[in-house]
C-alpha cells in the first residue's frame, strides 16, 4: 500500500492587485484552514494591506511499501 506524507509547505500572502506581500517557508503543511486564517490576518493587520490572499503550496512524498501495485 501507498500513501501520501507531507513533508514541507510555504505559506504565500499577497495583495488583491497580486503584489507579494510575504511568503512564509517551513509552515506545517498539515495545518487547518482556521489556523491558515488567523495567520494570514495577522499578516494583513500588521502590513496594513487592507485585503490579502493567501495560498498554501505543499510538498509531498509517496510513500511506497513492498507491495504497492
Amino acid at each position: 500500500m501507498a500513501s501520501i506524507v507531507n513533508t514541507s509547505a510555504v505559506l504565500r500572502v499577497h495583495s488583491e492587485q497580486n503584489r507579494a506581500i510575504c511568503s512564509i517557508s517551513g509552515v506545517n503543511s498539515s495545518m487547518t484552514a482556521e489556523d491558515a486564517a488567523c495567520f494570514t490576518k495577522g499578516i494583513q493587520t500588521m502590513y496594513n494591506r487592507g485585503t490579502v490572499l493567501a495560498r498554501i503550496h505543499a510538498v509531498s512524498d509517496i510513500d511506497m511499501t513492498d507491495n504497492a501495485v
